[in-house]
């Protein structure tokens, strides 16, 4: 059977999705024999560096990017990675047509991002042409049948998965904060990401009320690309300190020397950090919205987002009691340990041999 991936541009800077896309092919690669793996990663060309900024990566996704794909060979299976890219399916000449949708943010918070909508919309249009829509969770699976018109029985939901790293015997706490200038002493809470959705102002009032309860305690923040130094008073600026975007190994180290990861986004098509926080062991809590009740269980630590007092009430509590803590250790690495990562790719294969048979079929009757 011979597969093509459609990736990204590295410059959409869709992080996540290129994440999603290599660990695909990584996995399909390295465990499934009898797969022709093929991959197409696209380029921007000489021209678009001439472009006005705002108009590169539109004229590259929207114009280009589909010529390209219209050269490619026909194959059994062409599986587009990100549901932004769902225009291309016209351009594909495969037998079968896969989709991946993630979240469909823009439409859910239109009045944040107005610029992107219309485009976002176009390539809505298109998930009806696929052959399987594959969900990264049963929320994600409910926003598509609220915004499109696609059959619910062409939808498959299959949760995106982390591999279960091992144990590092090698890692040493001292040297992990001292690389990246962290205190020795205090608790820690990790927060991640940015943009409106991720609920940050509420989380920094949280942690404000926990300073105020006498802790020594620091606020970490991954990938924060906003200047926050004309936002928070300097008092609080030297409790908070800023990590920029690092790699897969170096995030899950920063989880290790975290006491409470911070997470109560507005909304997530499939919440990825409470899965890396139960992985490692840290208790994760996160907000009762979208995909994030699904990942962490009816046992995890579920709070409305702008519940200030009793986000600070259950985090002063696992900072202060041991038992309380390891419980929910223990209760987040058994929910962790649900969402099987070679299953998730079982799944995914089983999605391709099931509609190429059925294509199969219908050409033999």
């Amino acid at each position: 059977m011979k597969i093509n991936y459609l990736k990204n541009f590295t410059e959409d800077k869709r992080h996540s999705m290129i994440e999603y896309a290599n660990d695909m092919i990584y996995y399909q690669k390295k465990n499934v024999i009898d797969f022709k793996i093929n991959y197409f990663n696209p380029r921007l060309l000489n021209y678009h560096y001439f472009l006005p900024a705002i108009w590169r990566m539109r004229i590259a996704r929207y114009l280009d990017y589909p010529k390209s794909v219209k050269k490619l060979p026909k194959y059994d299976v062409t599986h587009i990675l990100d549901h932004s890219y769902a225009h291309l399916v016209k351009n594909i000449k495969s037998k079968v047509k896969i989709l991946t949708v993630h979240d469909l943010i823009p439409l859910i918070f239109e009045n944040k991002s107005s610029n992107k909508k219309y485009l976002f919309r176009y390539s809505l249009k298109h998930f009806k042409y696929f052959d399987k829509i594959i969900a990264v969770s049963e929320n994600t699976k409910k926003d598509i049948l609220k915004y499109t018109d696609v059959d619910k029985n062409k939808i498959e939901v299959i949760y995106t998965n982390i591999p279960k790293k091992k144990k590092n015997k090698k890692f040493n706490k001292s040297k992990i904060l001292a690389k990246f200038k962290l205190p020795l002493k205090s608790k820690k809470i990790l927060i991640s990401g940015d943009g409106f959705q991720k609920n940050h102002k509420t989380s920094i009032k949280i942690f404000e009320e926990i300073l105020k309860k006498d802790i020594n305690v620091n606020l970490i923040w991954i990938g924060c690309q906003i200047n926050i130094q004309n936002i928070y008073k300097k008092e609080l600026l030297k409790k908070i300190f800023i990590i920029p975007p690092v790699n897969k190994d170096q995030i899950l180290d920063i989880y290790k020397i975290s006491d409470v990861v911070l997470y109560i986004s507005l909304y997530e098509g499939m919440g990825i950090i409470p899965l890396e926080a139960m992985m490692s062991k840290v208790p994760v809590i996160t907000s009762n919205r979208s995909s994030l009740p699904e990942i962490v269980g009816k046992k995890g630590n579920i709070f409305n987002p702008y519940d200030v007092v009793g986000i600070t009430e259950e985090i002063i509590k696992l900072l202060r009691n041991k038992r309380y803590y390891a419980q929910k250790v223990k209760l987040g690495s058994k929910q962790f340990d649900k969402f099987n990562y070679n299953k998730m790719h079982k799944k995914i294969i089983n999605v391709y041999r099931q509609e190429l048979n059925k294509k199969n079929m219908i050409k033999l009757s």
